[in-house]
């Protein structure tokens, strides 16, 4: 797992690295505008966000990075005010941490957020119903039957699958699958989402591919009985 610092207090930057350590490749920048160049630029599981920050401040960076990425992000700050953490939660953080906390407190709330954001988080594979996707070998199968889902098709597939039941924007999934710098046009999801409906349409799967009329897309499960599983 790869987490992102971004904390101009250099000694609790480095409180942070050691205190995730141990689940974590850590990796620490001291203000906001190199904080959201990383997030757009690179691909982080986690971010730890500090609000007061040199040269562009926490809000700003959440706004930057929510427009595009769709990366958990934790908010560390000083004030503990209700109003603030739910300011903050609105504008697209995933947790909010008041300082100071203790170590077991922080790998607690970021595994909570792996597990509810990276549903599978240590997992190898997603199965739902007769649906199984293989994140290894990127490989889709419909009882047994191997799907003619690959390339960047396969990728709009997982992204969705990896933040099921949550929206996904038009401009988040580009980004995710053709890369932040990419010269293709955005439209060019929409014809990946068209091939993938026709192929889910084919197995009786069409109605987990939820459009988000000028939004986005949402992969849900509530609309099949069957349980969903991860497998480690």
């Amino acid at each position: 797992m790869r987490a992102l610092i971004i904390e101009d207090d250099k000694p609790l930057s480095d409180a942070l690295r050691r205190m995730l350590g141990s689940i974590a490749e850590t990796e620490a920048v001291y203000d906001g505008e190199s904080g959201l160049n990383k997030i757009l630029t690179e691909e982080y599981d986690i971010v730890i966000l500090d609000i007061m920050l040199p040269k562009m401040n926490g809000e700003e960076v959440l706004r930057g990075a929510r427009r595009h990425k769709l990366t958990p992000i934790i908010i560390l700050s000083a004030i503990g005010m209700l109003e603030r953490k739910v300011e903050f939660l609105n504008l697209g953080a995933d947790d909010y941490m008041v300082k100071p906390f203790s170590r077991e407190e922080l790998l607690a709330r970021v595994q909570a957020t792996m597990r509810r954001y990276h549903r599978d988080f240590g997992a190898l594979r997603y199965k739902l119903g007769d649906l199984s996707i293989d994140y290894k070998s990127k490989m889709v199968k419909f009882k047994e039957k191997t799907l003619p889902i690959n390339g960047k098709m396969y990728d709009v597939l997982e992204t969705l699958v990896k933040n099921k039941e949550i929206t996904v924007t038009k401009q988040q999934l580009f980004d995710s699958v053709c890369g932040f710098y990419s010269e293709t046009i955005q439209s060019v999801i929409e014809v990946y989402v068209y091939r993938l409906r026709k192929i889910l349409t084919e197995i009786g799967m069409n109605d987990c591919l939820q459009t988000i009329k000028t939004v986005g897309y949402r992969w849900t499960e509530n609309y099949l009985n069957s349980e969903p599983s991860e497998e480690k």
